[in-house]
C-alpha cells in the first residue's frame, strides 16, 4: 500500500515540477524523482505536533523536520539549524523555485528563523512545523500569514 503511495505521489510531484533554468548541474544530480521523493516524505510528517528541539514524529521543530526529511532522501545530509541555511555552502540563493526547495523565513523580534520545504511553487505552499500548528502545508502566497514576513527560498547544491 506505502509504495502504491509512493508511486502517486512521485506521479503527482513531477507533474508540477517546474523546469529550472540557469542550475543545470543541480539537474544532473537531483531528479525530480529525488525532489518528489523530498516532497512524498514532508507530507508523511503531517500532523506531527511542534516541539522545541523534538526530532522525531513523537515532536518536532522547523530544523529538525527539514533535517528529517532531506537526510531520508539525501545520504550524508548534516543537520543545520534554520539560520545556518542562509549562510550555508550546500544552499544558494535561487529566483527560480522547484518543488523540494527550502524556504527560510526572516528571523522576527529575536526569535530564530524559520524554514519549511517547497511544496507547490505556483500555489506558493510550503510544509514545515509550526509552533502553532504543528507539521502542516500552508500559504507563502502575498497576504498570507507567511506572504506578509521576509523569506529567501534555498536550493540544494550538488555534493563536490
Amino acid at each position: 500500500m506505502y509504495q502504491k503511495m509512493l508511486v502517486c505521489a512521485l506521479v503527482i510531484c513531477s507533474a508540477i515540477l517546474p523546469a529550472r533554468a540557469g542550475n543545470e548541474n543541480r539537474d544532473d544530480v537531483f531528479t525530480s524523482q529525488d525532489l518528489a521523493l523530498v516532497v512524498a516524505e514532508a507530507k508523511s510528517w503531517q500532523g506531527t505536533r511542534y516541539q522545541y528541539g523534538g526530532k522525531d514524529k513523537n515532536g518536532v521543530d522547523c530544523s529538525h523536520f527539514v533535517y528529517a526529511v532531506y537526510s531520508s532522501v539525501f545520504d550524508g545530509y548534516d543537520y543545520r539549524m534554520a539560520d545556518d541555511y542562509l549562510r550555508d555552502g550546500d544552499f544558494s540563493l535561487t529566483k527560480s523555485p522547484i518543488v523540494g526547495d527550502v524556504i527560510v523565513f526572516a528571523a522576527a523580534g529575536g526569535a530564530s528563523a524559520h524554514i519549511g520545504i517547497i511544496t507547490d511553487v505556483r500555489a506558493r505552499k510550503f510544509i514545515g512545523a509550526q509552533s502553532t500548528t504543528g507539521v502542516k502545508e500552508t500559504s507563502f502566497a502575498p497576504g498570507s500569514y507567511w506572504g506578509k514576513r521576509p523569506y529567501k527560498i534555498l536550493s540544494l547544491l550538488p555534493a563536490g
